[in-house]
């Protein structure tokens, strides 16, 4: 059976009435028992401009609008067929329901914290991003250990390459002594980068908490561009606030995350290591051309996915009386980029780790109950739901669909279930944004 085309075709723009009875603001459309929201809306006219290189116009806003009623149509005929969504298909709709909770929660609890950005705090950030900054560290996941060091290389600098060698698995850090060499604006975690460029040179700095764990910083050098106008500055004010804004948030959410198990957290470092290693390999070798792999490395990733889900229930973390296994950390990579995984593995360890986190305390807050969490496992089942109706209409049929049999089967969904626009509620997305 051939794959649908799931490419949608332009409807004639069409003018349905709007429906003046009561409706929650953010609603836009409702098609037959779903409807259509603001954020669903943003979202894909956001992806829309981004991708296609479209301009604003009230063409492309009733052309989205078209697309996202059509997708709730069929997802509507879906449910009368009483379709089912697949595995893979509910595993996805999982995943979009706890990237809404982790939103709710941040909207709840983080977003509240962070403050107006000062033309003082900008200006400050506007001389980093022109500095780079040579750097050195030291890091441990226990402040206590750092804690028992600092006083020591306060003391005495030179003790610094010491305990690297110590502290440090990475070979490259070890013999180097923690050198991180040239640092430029933009590539540390937000709370060390505030920390490493305002501190002074040549003096011992710390723990200062990251996204990880505890670090000491030693910042032994330093480069800035000397001729930069204020012309160059308002030039780039606006995206470097928004940027700030961003960093602010962040750090926001990783203290909220740290405050949150920062007594009671364990990671088993050893099988940490282990299993990303075995991750690495997998992730790595099927981004590769497969013509390419050899059968003996064939063999070898078969081994290690089947050793990955023979132990699926091996606890990695725990924070409280809750654990972190592996199964876990699979479920959550599914849904982020494979190369963030290949540049850094413990990285995406931690964010997995983080969000597994945040999505337990937003259940926690009974944050499923949100409006905006509904709707948002809603519009993914809707999806899901879309798709399924297309490829049972395939099965009638040996080819993919034409744009005039998408065109022809939408309006005669178009009769079987009522659609009523709520324009004012569409026009508010445009006034506020």
């Amino acid at each position: 059976m051939s794959k649908a085309n799931f490419t949608f075709i332009i409807l004639g723009i069409s003018f349905f009435p709007t429906c003046e009875s009561q409706i929650d603001p953010e609603i836009i459309a409702t098609v037959g028992s779903t409807f259509i929201t603001q954020d669903d809306f943003i979202e894909s006219y956001s992806n829309k401009l981004i991708h296609t290189n479209a301009q604003d116009s009230e063409f492309e806003r009733n052309r989205t609008l078209n697309e996202l009623i059509r997708t709730k149509l069929f997802a509507e005929a879906a449910r009368t067929k009483n379709l089912s969504i697949d595995s893979i298909g509910m595993d996805r709709i999982q995943l979009s329901k706890e990237l809404a909770l982790r939103q709710a929660l941040y909207d709840q609890v983080i977003g509240k914290k962070v403050s107006t950005i000062h033309d003082g705090t900008i200006r400050k950030h506007f001389q980093w991003q022109n500095t780079e900054i040579y750097l050195k560290h030291l890091y441990h996941n226990q402040k206590s250990i750092l804690d028992t060091i600092i006083p020591i290389l306060i003391g005495n600098p030179r003790k610094f390459d010491t305990y690297a060698k110590i502290l440090f698995k990475n070979n490259d850090l070890k013999d180097s002594g923690g050198d991180l060499g040239w640092i430029s604006y933009n590539t540390l975690d937000p709370h060390l980068e505030e920390v490493a460029f305002s501190m002074p040179m040549n003096k011992i700095v710390g723990p200062v908490r990251s996204s990880y764990g505890w670090h000491i910083l030693f910042k032994t050098d330093e480069k800035k561009q000397i001729i930069i106008s204020e012309e160059d500055y308002q030039n780039v004010k606006k995206g470097l606030t928004k940027s700030i804004q961003k960093k602010h948030s962040q750090i926001a959410a990783n203290d909220y995350v740290n405050n949150l198990v920062s007594k009671d957290i364990t990671i088993d470092d050893p099988v940490v290591m282990s299993t990303l290693n075995q991750i690495h390999k997998i992730v790595f070798q099927k981004n590769k051309n497969t013509d390419s792999i050899e059968k003996q490395m064939n063999e070898k990733l078969t081994k290690y996915m089947i050793d990955l889900r023979a132990n699926s229930n091996t606890v990695l973390a725990t924070y409280g009386v809750k654990e972190f296994t592996i199964n876990d950390l699979l479920h959550n990579l599914r849904n982020s980029n494979p190369k963030i995984f290949l540049d850094n593995p413990v990285q995406a360890f931690h964010i997995a780790f983080r969000d597994n986190i945040l999505t337990k305390e937003a259940l926690n807050l009974n944050l499923e109950t949100n409006k905006r969490v509904q709707w948002k496992v809603q519009s993914s089942k809707d999806q899901y739901m879309a798709r399924e109706f297309l490829l049972s209409m395939l099965k009638k049929k040996n080819n993919n669909f034409s744009q005039k049999e998408i065109l022809n089967l939408t309006k005669k969904l178009e009769t079987e279930f009522l659609i009523s626009i709520y324009r004012e509620n569409l026009n508010q997305i445009f006034k506020s944004n």
